[in-house]
């Protein structure tokens, strides 16, 4: 089956599911033919409201803890940041609910689910029923058709985890409700977790019935048809990212329903729309086993490590998971994508702005989705304005700025314990993530070449610049950032372990292309420069040569030179990014591994990239609570673990480095037609045992 998830089993987990999108609206197929479960989300559902976290006057701590750090005081540094310098939490993705479809009795026979990648179709059938689940871009409808030769008899409900009700009107089962004000991240304990209150967004679910049906109070019952099929529509009261979140939830729910089109119209609809993206690529390698359920491919993988056509199937599988999640007029992909079903989800659920959300779009444009981009741009653009309000009350600079977390409303201060009472020094302080966020919308341009969006750009490039131009300070002759840290990293010094410092690695690669992307479009910069080896041959990931406290860290931040910078670095600086790959092992999590890809795919070195391939096509049991070392669960999310999205993007665009730089494995045999470069232009060819042919 290409470019299909086959398999011969009801999901039990999330991590079974099949997930359908259309970039606004996500939704999880279990596949219980006696009690079927959808979950659904709505890409606008959030905790919170517009309000400005910011510190007042926090820069008036910022020469004091530059004063430390130049004096090697790193750990007085972090204390005087922790106490003074950090905001709160982000806000919080949620999940909108389920759809459940009891049917009053059990179909099991001949059981096959599956999920057809190139139209984005999911389907479940068992003796002679079939349940058909599609979310369609066009009609920005969710569509479930139901048919049994026999006749089916079934009732529809809606489940939710936030404060909700359950109603019909007209002719439609409504799910209303609202969410918390404030919802705290699952590793918060310190306080009350979920408060509700009357700022909260709202939110409409309704189902409508194209065929015979009745009501109860709170459910759709069917009795004995043939074809029946559910149209399901979501929406939230959000405006924008500034603005109260006081929309009309139900009239816009229902405003979806207006002009109504027959399944047979709407399907077709649906499939043209989707396959226009997805077909644009055709990846084959030859050799696998197509034929067994994507479960089974992947345990065998880990024994067999011969089922070519899965790597081809894992590479495909992220360009749908970018066309399902990621459409213009949506927001951008969380670290869930836009499949949710957790009240306090990992994280948050939101956007983690030092590797994940980044990573989220290296493939769009290389995999040739550039149309799926611009969400990405709509989310920086919230950055660039509440950024300036950030970059003047913590450091006292024009222009604007972020930190390392952001959510719908455009969060930009650092992250923190609003008690102060936990130590988030490690990853908040990290003022940097604009230049890399506006690189990637630079790398976006010279793939489209478009100049209405280049001039949509340059005003954040201006802010952005002017930030860098205040905050740089002058040590030792040069222009330093201070503070800052190497995300989530630490270092020992004086035989104790810390975090701040001045002029990581990261941040100067970050600003080395960022400044030569500014003279680009006409700006004038200070000058920074490259990175340099260090004593031991290998990219340094500090200005000092610090001792390691965590040799085979999941973050190669230290490496960004060599991806995703796309200015091509030196033989040296190959070099000794080879020597730090290798210190840095082949571990990782999920989309750790996924960067490790696109770094050997970038130095050429196709037969370290599909070693870290097949570790990321580990299987990893849904039911697992812990698991070192990233993988794939069943239906092959990426397993941080948990299930981030990022990894599944992160290896598609690994993959297609390594396709358009012939970095293959003498293993590789087969074809590429469609891969994007620079300038628009498209390369296909053939290979066979890893030679271009």
């Amino acid at each position: 089956m290409k470019n299909k998830l086959y398999y011969t089993k009801k999901a039990k987990y999330f991590e079974q599911s099949l997930p359908v999108g259309n970039g606004r609206m996500g939704a999880l197929v279990f596949g219980n033919l006696k009690k079927e479960r959808i979950a659904i989300n709505e890409d606008s559902l959030w905790s919170g409201y517009p309000k400005d976290n910011n510190k007042k006057d926090a820069y008036k701590y910022l020469a004091s803890a530059r004063e430390a750090v130049f004096n090697k005081d790193y750990r007085k540094a972090e204390d005087i940041i922790n106490k003074n310098m950090h905001g709160v939490w982000s806000d919080a993705y949620l999940p909108f609910g389920d759809i459940i479809i009891e049917y009053s009795k059990k179909y099991s026979k001949d059981y096959c689910r599956t999920l057809d990648l190139e139209t984005g179709v999911a389907q479940v059938s068992a003796g002679d029923l079939s349940e058909t689940v599609f979310v369609s871009y066009p009609a920005q409808l969710m569509v479930i058709n139901i048919k049994c030769d026999s006749g089916a008899s079934f009732t529809v409900k809606f489940d939710c985890q936030l404060n909700h009700t359950v109603t019909t009107y007209e002719d439609s089962l409504v799910l209303s409700g609202q969410a918390p004000e404030i919802c705290q991240p699952p590793y918060y304990n310190k306080g009350e977790s979920i408060v509700y209150g009357d700022k909260g967004m709202k939110f409409c679910g309704a189902v409508k019935v194209l065929g015979n049906a009745k009501f109860s109070d709170d459910s759709i019952i069917v009795e004995n048809q043939k074809d029946v099929t559910l149209l399901v529509s979501l929406a939230t009261s959000y405006i924008d990212f500034k603005s109260m979140p006081n929309a009309d939830a139900k009239q816009r729910a229902f405003s979806y329903f207006e002009n109504i089109k027959k399944y047979d119209d709407l399907l077709s609809e649906h499939k043209t729309d989707f396959s226009s993206l997805f077909n644009r690529v055709e990846f084959t390698l030859e050799g696998g086993y197509d034929e067994l359920p994507t479960d089974k491919r992947i345990k065998n993988m880990n024994k067999k490590g011969d089922d070519y056509s899965l790597v081809a199937l894992l590479f495909q599988y992220g360009r749908y998971l970018t066309i399902s999640s990621s459409r213009k007029g949506s927001k951008a992909s969380t670290l869930q994508g836009i499949w949710n079903t957790h009240f306090r989800a990992p994280w948050s659920s939101g956007y983690t702005i030092n590797i994940n959300t980044e990573m989220n779009y290296w493939c769009t444009d290389i995999a040739n989705l550039s149309d799926c981009f611009e969400p990405l741009v709509d989310l920086v653009e919230k950055l660039a304005f509440n950024g300036q309000k950030t970059a003047k009350e913590y450091y006292n600079c024009s222009g604007f700025c972020a930190h390392h977390n952001t959510d719908i409303w455009g969060m930009t201060f650092p992250a923190g314990d609003p008690q102060g009472l936990e130590e988030t020094t490690q990853y908040a302080p990290w003022p940097m993530s604009a230049p890399w966020l506006l690189n990637q919308l630079y790398d976006h341009y010279l793939y489209i070449t478009d100049e209405e969006y280049k001039n949509r750009i340059l005003p954040m490039f201006e802010s952005c610049l002017a930030f860098y131009k205040d905050f740089l300070v002058e040590y030792n002759g040069k222009l330093v950032t201070c503070p800052s840290i190497s995300p989530e990293n630490k270092f020992k010094d004086a035989g104790t372990s810390a975090c701040i410092t001045y002029m990581p690695s990261m941040d100067r690669e970050l600003l080395y292309e960022f400044f030569a992307n500014c003279r680009e479009l006409g700006l004038e910069t200070p000058e920074i420069e490259q990175v340099e080896p260090a004593s031991d041959g290998r990219i340094p990931e500090y200005a000092e040569e610090f001792g390691e406290t965590e040799v085979e860290h999941r973050h190669v931040s230290h490496l960004y030179c060599i991806y995703p910078a796309r200015i091509p670095a030196s033989n040296e600086l190959n070099l000794a990014a080879e020597k730090s790959l290798l210190k840095r092992g082949f571990g990782g999590t999920g989309w750790s591994l996924g960067w490790k890809v696109c770094l050997w795919a970038r130095l050429k070195n196709g037969e370290n990239a599909y070693r870290l391939i097949k570790q990321q096509l580990t299987y990893i049991s849904p039911s697992s609570k812990f698991h070192k070392g990233g993988g794939s669960y069943p239906n092959l999310f990426d397993a941080h673990p948990p299930f981030q999205i990022d990894g599944n993007f992160g290896v598609c665009a690994g993959i297609a480095e390594m396709l358009k730089n012939e970095a293959l494995p003498k293993e590789w045999s087969g074809s590429i037609k469609g891969i994007k470069l620079h300038g628009g232009k498209e390369i296909s060819y053939s290979f066979k045992n890893g030679k271009r042919i």
